[in-house]
């Protein structure tokens, strides 16, 4: 297929996903373990019990195959599931819908050629190692804001937790900023090498941001890997969790030459 066709696919996919919207609006009051749990019995019901009644065509838009869909998979889908767990119509058609847009995606890639297949593979890699990133930081940001480390709690934490919380600061992109734009006259963007990362202007500027996460938050990544494994970092977000009680490093055993760098 060439890139006329799988252009047109995806604007049908984009499509499709509009105006599958309303379908989506209601927020569901799962936990993510919850959801998780639950969506992964749907996919195995889908596959097996309800194979026969219809099974979703991951090479065709979602909007091609909605009413079948809704029509004949959803009531017996239900029925189904709600006999263990209290489930709605829109929560099962999200799962659904999730699924089916990752493999038209991964069907879109296929149908282009080898090229594009290794490609997309380097993708999913880049994307794996920033998520892991992401979460690494995370979780040492929420050690070092819970010790009181003095050198975190210079930064207001409402903002620390949206900035960490922000994929885009943690790609290889946002990394390779250029030392030379700090002093750009644009005081509301940080332009990159080859994009711009837009940073509302309080504190965080590049250079404050780049010194607290190399400077900070990964020295104390690399000093916990060393450590026996036996602490569990309570998530940024999650106030209602309490910290383990397990033995924790102090800050200042992080090297003096790089808090030195924050001051």
């Amino acid at each position: 297929m060439n890139s006329d066709n799988v252009s047109s696919s995806d604007k049908s996919s984009s499509s499709s996903s509009s105006s599958s919207s309303s379908f989506f609006s209601s927020s569901s009051s799962f936990s993510k373990s919850s959801y998780n749990t639950i969506k992964a019995k749907v996919f195995i019901w889908s596959d097996s019990e309800l194979k026969d009644v219809y099974s979703i065509n991951y090479e065709l838009t979602w909007a091609e195959q909605k009413d079948n869909i809704v029509t004949k998979l959803l009531p017996p889908l239900y029925k189904l599931v709600n006999k263990k767990y209290k489930v709605s119509n829109s929560d099962l058609l999200k799962m659904l819908y999730g699924r089916w847009r990752s493999r038209h995606y991964v069907s879109n890639i296929i149908k282009q050629g080898e090229a594009q297949i290794k490609r997309n593979k380097r993708r999913a890699m880049k994307n794996s190692r920033m998520h892991d990133k992401k979460k690494r930081r995370t979780n040492m940001a929420n050690y070092l804001i819970q010790n009181k480390d003095k050198y975190i709690c210079q930064y207001p934490e409402k903002d620390l937790v949206q900035i960490l919380k922000d994929s885009g600061y943690h790609s290889e992109k946002w990394e390779e900023t250029d030392e030379d734009d700090e002093d750009d006259e644009n005081d509301e963007e940080v332009v990159t090498k080859k994009n711009s990362i837009y940073i509302y202007e309080r504190w965080w500027r590049s250079p404050a941001l780049q010194r607290l996460l190399h400077d900070r938050i990964d020295p104390t990544v690399e000093l916990l890997r060393k450590k026996p494994p036996n602490l569990k970092c309570k998530r940024v977000l999650d106030k209602t969790e309490t910290a383990n009680s397990a033995t924790l490093p102090k800050s200042d055993e992080v090297p003096q030459d790089t808090m030195n760098n924050l001051k």
